[in-house]
């Protein structure tokens, strides 16, 4: 005998919470394993050079190895140095930041013909973070499908929508990196992923073909046909409010970003002479940071891989090294990640909690 299909439908929730429960402690798992490594490192670094002084007998020798040890010791990564007034600022930008694609979500759908509450669109796009981190990145469209469901979006629309609003944020950030990363000395092979991928992103979200992938769905419910919908005024608004909004959310990720880069003590390259180390100014962090966190988490997107795990950091410290060194952008892209992780799994813990509220 069949199993009844509410019961289906619970075990089919229990598995979806059950794999992201897994991708979300794997990711937070590993993170945490990559900074005890860092911290390793530095903790080695530190005891060769203690028994580098004890042998020298040079005194301006001794004192510069000295100076090497001191500033290695002074900014050895554990939780006393951090600085946690940075780090949550930077928690709270990147909520707010991610919390803005949400609008962009809801109208991707207005032009599809639907008009889903923008509460339930932003608690679609929040709960759906949680989904990056299960292989093949498919449950954030199932997280967000469902969750849309509830305001009687199709899965077809939702899925179309979803990829809308995908698009365009990569877009928008491979552009704002592309800009950024052309002045900076980074593999050739950035520049060209950025400028493919803000092309390819931005042409299936101009208006002219979304006025078609709207007509196109529209037809599949002749209760959402209107003039908007198929003259392309939706979809003409839907592209300028989608780049305003996913600017502002990116500009926020990266203000976030430089946040939690200054949040922790400063790491000179262990073969760099530290005296001899300039550190960036305030703006010039922002910049390449925006630029080193928007490539990054697109090309992290892009590869299917959970949490983009490996890709992300690649890029991250490479373009964020040509600012701050090399260690301190390794573990300024480790710290990402888990505060990434955390604060990502807060807000589909509230999405998914008032979802449950409001279908009561």
């Amino acid at each position: 005998m069949p199993l009844p299909r509410k019961t289906l439908i619970l075990i089919a929730k229990w598995l979806i919470a059950i794999l992201v429960a897994i991708g979300l402690t794997w990711a937070a798992s590993k993170a945490v394993d990559q900074w005890q490594e860092q911290k390793q490192i530095v903790q080695t670094a530190i005891a060769e050079l203690d028994q580098s002084i004890e042998a020298e007998s040079d005194p301006p020798r001794r004192r510069d190895l000295q100076q090497r040890r001191d500033a290695l010791a002074a900014s050895l990564p554990s939780l006393e140095n951090l600085r946690w007034i940075r780090i949550l600022l930077a928690a709270v930008l990147y909520a707010i930041g991610i919390v803005l694609p949400g609008f962009v979500l809801q109208q991707a759908l207005r032009s599809l013909g639907d008009n889903p509450r923008l509460s339930t669109s932003v608690a679609a796009q929040l709960i759906g973070h949680a989904g990056k981190y299960v292989p093949g990145k498919a449950m954030v469209i199932v997280l967000r499908a469902g969750a849309l469901s509830r305001d009687k979006v199709s899965p077809v629309r939702a899925t179309v929508a979803v990829f809308m609003e995908t698009l365009l944020m990569m877009a928008v950030g491979a552009t704002v990196a592309c800009f950024v990363i052309c002045w900076l000395d980074v593999p050739t092979w950035m520049i060209g992923s950025a400028t493919g991928v803000a092309v390819a992103a931005s042409v299936p979200t101009i208006p002219p073909i979304i006025t078609r992938i709207a007509a196109r769905f529209a037809k599949t419910d002749t209760s959402q046909i209107n003039s908007e919908t198929t003259s392309g005024h939706l979809a003409t608004k839907y592209f300028l409010f989608g780049w305003v909004f996913s600017l502002a959310s990116w500009i926020l990720i990266g203000a976030s970003f430089t946040a939690l880069v200054t949040a922790i003590p400063f790491v000179p390259d262990l073969d760099a002479n530290v005296s001899a180390v300039d550190p960036p100014t305030l703006l010039m962090l922002y910049t390449v940071s925006t630029a080193a966190i928007a490539l990054a988490m697109v090309v992290g997107f892009g590869s299917l891989l959970p949490g983009g795990a490996g890709v992300r950091e690649l890029v991250l410290t490479t373009i964020l090294a040509t600012a701050v060194g090399v260690a301190h952008a390794l573990l300024a892209a480790i710290a990402a990640r888990l505060m990434f992780i955390v604060v990502e799994a807060i807000c589909a813990a509230i999405a998914w909690y008032w979802l449950r509220r409001q279908s009561r």
